[in-house]
């Protein structure tokens, strides 16, 4: 005989086909955006990689060509060379500039190859340039770096240079004249003393890398960058260039290395000291800028080496303005004031910034053994046209060396105003952010259950692969929490806000349906974050305590038995009444259990 059995709460879906399918893809540093015309998502990442999907499920990779005056397919070496934009204005005066990128960049190292530096590039569309805007890191050693605007009309390329945007490591000697710097702050006879710090530059000022470009809610065109060296630092562009704008100036402010303010850099917004940190990305959602950075080295982990292996994580800050200042649920500033170790098990800082999800393992049904994840990190973030935010990032795996894949989580809004991640792969799930405040998703007799709760805390040792496991809990009916820890629960009935206590410590975020990766098994979940720790807590439902609890098909597919208790579900799991045991709709039929 053959015989399924489910042991949920929700209506049944066909076992032959799912409802989504996931191709993944490896692209290291993904940045998102979406192209209108054809209703596509894409990503960009380091070393060119790229891909685009319909649904965020479904990726395919490619990759965009570069341009040159001559070429539609140019080298990396060619690609960088010769700027389009040669003149730049500033005070209305027009100024002679050509920097080539390429050169600039392998001035610290004779034996550099661009093929590995093409780094981290965020696209955007320029509405009055009518073009698509790449901000591209061209890396080189000794911080001598730029991050460049390169154009296209097709989103997918090629993509020509026009003129650099920001650059760095003019720490010595007369470096400084084949930059713009003297455009920025003036004709110089020698190389200004703040600048001349040689190998200590990164103390001080940034590496200019890791670009993210956007509107803010007035139209204005920011640009924030940098990353462990000297932090992260903020720009404002011209909107009608795509390049920095010159007229705008920056006081400066502090001294040595604690300069918060550079006329060149422009503002601080994170990190310094060389505290780790990097990969900026900020989204403005419901009344807030919310800046990520990630912490840790980005390496899978498992080297006996604290500072550089392993640690990746995710950390979020928010502000009421795109500039800052930035801080925690805590009140923490993103900007540290001397250097702090801030990842790992040794982490001294106060664990800075809210940890939206780290390194797990032994989770649903994906997300385990050797594909625990770990180290995920330098993700972008996007408030969608179909009214869903979506998380991007590319993470390594448990034990799967430094491979990586990109994953995408839906992502809500609490009630208190911190960002909580769907705690499995987005699928295709279809409640909007608006839903969160206005609908019931879990209706309150469908959420009492025995759960799997995983508590994402800070100070993982990474030197020995430590990962995030959960335990089992029971959210009971009369709204207490029993099983490996103690507490109480309850959702705001009329919507999916939930305040969970575990322990002695309040969660607040949402509860939502979400879809066991891999199968169309679909159950309640949470995901809250405690405002005064900065710890996320997910939960999902392994077996109800009310509802549809079992239910067997015969070899002719037909319903043999079912075990019900309190209530009858609909196929979207919405209790209808409490008079019949239960619904079950499979394959287009509906089957009743008096």
């Amino acid at each position: 005989m053959r015989k399924y059995i489910f042991v949920l709460l929700t209506a049944l879906a066909p076992m032959s086909a799912l409802a989504y399918m996931l191709n993944r893809v490896s692209v290291h540093d993904p940045s998102i955006v979406w192209e209108p015309v054809s209703q596509t998502y894409y990503i960009f990442g380091s070393h060119r990689a790229a891909a685009k999907t319909a649904d965020l499920m479904s990726w395919s990779a490619f990759q965009a060509p570069w341009a040159t005056a001559s070429s539609n397919n140019a080298a990396n070496s060619a690609a960088f060379t010769t700027p389009q934009v040669t003149k730049i204005k500033k005070g209305g005066v027009e100024y002679d500039f050509n920097f080539n990128a390429f050169n600039w960049s392998k001035r610290g190292n004779a034996g550099y190859n661009v093929d590995g530096n093409m780094w981290a590039p965020d696209v955007i569309w320029n509405k009055v340039l009518n073009k698509w805007c790449m901000y591209l890191s061209v890396n080189g050693d000794n911080w001598y770096s730029s991050i460049i605007l390169l154009t296209a009309d097709n989103i997918e390329g090629p993509y020509l240079y026009q003129a650099p945007v920001v650059m760095s490591g003019f720490h010595t000697g007369s470096a400084y004249k084949d930059s713009d710097l003297e455009l920025v702050i003036g004709t110089q006879s020698s190389l200004p003393e703040r600048y001349a710090v040689g190998n200590r530059w990164g103390n001080r000022y940034p590496n200019c890398i890791d670009p993210c470009v956007f509107y803010d809610e007035q139209g204005k065109l920011w640009m924030s960058y940098g990353s462990w060296s000297g932090g992260i630092w903020m720009l404002e562009l011209d909107e009608n260039t795509g390049l920095r704008d010159y007229d705008v100036e920056y006081p400066l402010t502090g001294s040595g290395d604690g300069i918060t303010i550079d006329p060149y850099f422009g503002k601080k917004i994170a990190g310094g000291y060389y505290v780790s940190g990097e990969a900026s990305y900020i989204e403005y959602i419901g009344g807030y800028y919310y800046l990520f950075v990630t912490y840790g080295g980005l390496a899978a982990g498992g080297v006996a080496n604290e500072y550089n292996n392993g640690g990746y994580q995710m950390r979020v800050f928010r502000s009421e303005n795109p500039d800052g200042p930035y801080t925690d649920s805590r009140n923490n500033s993103a900007v540290f004031t001397s250097y702090l170790l801030n990842f790992g098990a040794k982490e001294n800082d106060n664990n800075r910034g809210v940890n939206i999800f780290g390194a797990y393992t032994s989770w649903g049904s994906t997300a385990r053994g050797n594909l625990g994840e770990r180290s995920q990190g330098h993700n972008s973030i996007i408030a969608a046209e179909d009214g869903r935010t979506y998380l991007v990032y590319h993470t390594r795996f448990q034990n799967w060396g430094e491979a990586h894949q990109v994953r995408v989580h839906q992502v809500f809004q609490s009630k208190n105003g911190w960002l909580v991640a769907a705690p499995f792969e987005y699928t295709g799930e279809q409640v909007t952010s608006a839903d969160i405040a206005t609908t019931q998703q879990i209706a309150t007799d469908r959420i009492a259950g025995k759960y799997k709760l995983l508590i994402h805390r800070y100070k993982l040792d990474h030197t020995k692969k430590e990962i995030a496991e959960p335990t089992d809990i029971e959210l009971k009916s009369d709204g207490t929490i029993a099983g490996a820890t103690t507490g109480t629960w309850k959702i705001e009935e009329g919507t999916s806000y939930v305040t969970l206590k575990i322990g002695n410590t309040y969660y607040h975020g949402v509860m939502v349906e979400q879809t066991l990766e891999s199968t169309d098994t679909k159950v309640p979940a949470f995901t809250a974050v405690a405002a005064n720790t900065g710890e996320t807590a997910w939960g999902y439902q392994t077996e109800a305590t009310t509802g549809i609890v079992g239910v067997h098909f015969d070899d002719n597919d037909q319903l043999s038995t079912v075990n019900c208790q309190l209530s009858t579900y609909d196929l979207q799991g919405r209790r209808v009444n409490s008079n019949s045991k239960g619904i079950i709709i499979r394959n287009g039929k509906k089957y009743i259990a008096k």
